[in-house]
């Protein structure tokens, strides 16, 4: 004989309903808490003392962030000696755009790139004084210089701790009402003799939503600073092309560095087997710190094309006629 592996529909009921009882108390201690919390008088200083002390602490990792990478990467400071070219472009650059001259350092990168770290400091890749031109160097060396001067770094990593500030708060407040809601929706499918989980579950797409939701809440801060550092990188390639004698060399810079990274695309008709490359999907898209590099050198060449129209224009309104 075959042992039946169905529950007791007693036990089930009974289980069922302490799952109702304890979703019941559940929600009358939330409404209670949240009650207190609302009409107490100490709830905006709670606040604010919390957002004081995320920036507090942002701040302090973006102080040491730079030493400890610094260290991580071997990095060395680069001497005027060792590289009087890119000596004397920063001297030009950092006059144009009215900043301080920052510390460089070089490091052995995986991959042909430059990025400004901290307050004032720049780390460059060695590969990239042998891949690119000194005009194209000084390009990229701009792009760097107007991250320092926006304050990318500093601004990025205060917002990432506020923002995670936030997001814990709010789950703070979520979990709890998704937790009371699975337990109702549990309760109610063992009373009822439905399946516990499953599409047949009672509030299965209830749930469903409520978790995409606290998803939604652990990824916005990610989403929200990838954003921002996407819409950075457009500005900051936009002011080096204010600043460049050669604005498009940072284009051509960029060109550059993406055929540098990949070596293997010119000779993709050599390995049918070789995977090829996969449009993103909108999600890694979101994700990503960098908008595609095809987007900025097109971009960076239409800003070009704008100053050189706009230089051209001035010019001809200086003429004097006697």
């Amino acid at each position: 004989m075959f042992r039946s592996t169905r529950r007791p529909r007693g036990l089930a009921i009974l289980v069922g309903v302490g799952l109702l009882a304890l979703a019941g108390v559940g929600v009358l201690v939330g409404v209670q808490m949240i009650g207190a919390l609302l009409t107490s008088s100490s709830l905006p200083s709670v606040l604010l003392f919390a957002a004081g002390i995320s920036l507090i602490v942002g701040y302090l990792s973006y102080r040491m962030s730079s030493t400890r990478l610094l260290s991580h990467l071997h990095a060395t400071p680069l001497s005027d000696a060792s590289a009087p070219g890119i000596h004397a472009s920063l001297d030009r650059l950092t006059h144009k755009m009215h900043i301080d001259w920052p510390d460089v350092y070089v490091a052995h990168l995986d991959q042909p790139t430059a990025f400004a770290l901290g307050s004032g400091t720049l780390v460059i890749d060695r590969s990239l004084t042998r891949l690119l031109t000194p005009a194209e160097l000084e390009g990229v060396l701009a792009h760097e210089l107007a991250h320092l001067e926006g304050y990318d770094s500093l601004l990025r990593t205060l917002a990432a701790s506020l923002l995670r500030m936030i997001a814990t708060l709010v789950l703070m407040v979520v979990l709890p009402a998704v937790a009371v809601v699975c337990l109702s929706c549990w309760g109610l499918s063992l009373i009822l003799g439905r399946p516990v989980r499953g599409p047949h579950s009672v509030g299965s797409g209830l749930r469903g939503a409520l978790l995409r939701i606290v998803m939604g809440v652990v990824l916005a801060p990610t989403l929200a600073l990838q954003a921002y550092s996407r819409r950075r990188e457009y500005a900051a390639d936009k002011r080096a092309v204010a600043v460049l004698d050669e604005p498009l060399a940072l284009a051509r810079a960029l060109e550059t560095i993406q055929r540098a990274n990949k070596p293997l695309e010119a000779f993709s008709w050599l390995f049918p087997s070789r995977e090829q490359k996969v449009e993103r999907t909108p999600l890694e898209r979101a994700l990503a710190s960098h908008p595609p590099t095809d987007e900025r050198i097109s971009r960076v060449r239409e800003a070009a094309r704008i100053g050189k129209r706009n230089d051209d224009a001035e010019q001809w309104r200086r003429i004097e006629i006697n």
